[in-house]
């Protein structure tokens, strides 16, 4: 059987409160670690990610950049 499987069951027969005491510990633990930022939004935990086209347009501006993979396959021939 999968760990990760075996871990949710467990965690799913766990009261709430000690549910929230783990998931608060792994929180701070992949903090440390350097690992992603989450937000709590009421009982659910989101991913923080990064904005791509913010960082596209502070990089190139209003400048229009071709998409490569369509260029590219424009000039295979099937």
């Amino acid at each position: 059987m999968n760990r990760v499987l075996e871990i949710e069951q467990a965690l799913r027969q766990m009261p709430p409160q000690e549910r929230r005491e783990v998931a608060r510990w792994l929180l701070e633990d992949m903090q440390t670690d350097g690992i992603s930022q989450v937000e709590e939004t009421s009982d659910r935990l989101l991913p923080v990610t990064p904005d791509y086209s913010a960082r596209r347009r502070r990089i190139l501006g209003d400048k229009v950049v071709p998409n490569m993979v369509l260029a590219a396959r424009a000039e295979e021939s099937w």
